[in-house]
């Protein structure tokens, strides 16, 4: 699934669609007595991302900007779920609450953490995507917007091949290294709205571990 635009062609939508159904699939298939949320919302609004980026995909020409703007929207409604999710862990936590009925065990706790971290990485993948360089089409415009984040290879063009230009896997990278990193590793944020972005990914990254792990430290049998 790309899509030609301007003078280049489009980067192929595949591997985002593959990340949100993964996502999508990890919070409904594992069973609810070993999980802590999230709620039914978060995978219907991922759903619909799904299906309007699978519309835009599949639809020729140019994309629109209402459409884009919809997808960002999405997007930003994604990472406000997420780190809904992530406070409700955290606070059940703190204050030792139990989830219908039941308490929370150490496996609860951890499936709980690894699914808030895995649409951590995703969501904030999708929105650095769609925000870098005006997404996806901008970014092969005839005159494309500046950059949100510097990647090693547009400091040092020999490093990359002719016209290289970063794409869904470099934003998937930057995503999972600001989150286990709490930082920028090899590539900076530019903008004011990237720096944001990666300090609330971090942020919540930060309060999931910390808390949850420390929890299940002291739940494990030694």
């Amino acid at each position: 699934m790309s899509r030609a635009v301007g003078r280049d062609v489009q980067e192929s939508f595949t591997w985002p669609l593959f990340s949100i159904a993964v996502v999508i699939a990890a919070q409904v298939l594992v069973p609810a007595d070993r999980r802590v949320g999230p709620p039914l919302v978060v995978p219907v609004v991922e759903a619909v991302v799904l299906l309007v980026l699978v519309g835009i995909a599949a639809r020729p020409g140019p994309v629109p900007r209402t459409a884009r703007t919809v997808v960002l929207a999405l997007f930003g409604v994604l990472v406000c779920a997420n780190a809904s999710a992530a406070t409700r862990l955290v606070v059940l936590v703190l204050e030792g609450g139990e989830v219908d009925g039941a308490a929370l065990t150490a496996e609860r706790l951890l499936v709980a953490g690894a699914l808030v971290l895995l649409t951590n990485v995703v969501t904030f993948a999708l929105l650095y995507w769609q925000l870098d360089g005006g997404g996806p089409a901008g970014r092969v415009a005839d005159h494309p917007p500046l950059p949100d984040f510097q990647f090693p290879q547009t400091t040092a063009p020999a490093l990359a091949a002719p016209g290289w230009r970063p794409r869904f896997g470099d934003h998937l990278y930057l995503a999972f290294t600001n989150l286990v990193a709490f930082s920028p590793t090899d590539t900076l944020p530019l903008t004011l709205r990237a720096k944001g972005l990666m300090a609330v990914q971090s942020a919540i990254s930060l309060g999931v571990l910390v808390v949850v792990l420390a929890r299940v430290v002291n739940i494990l049998p030694a």
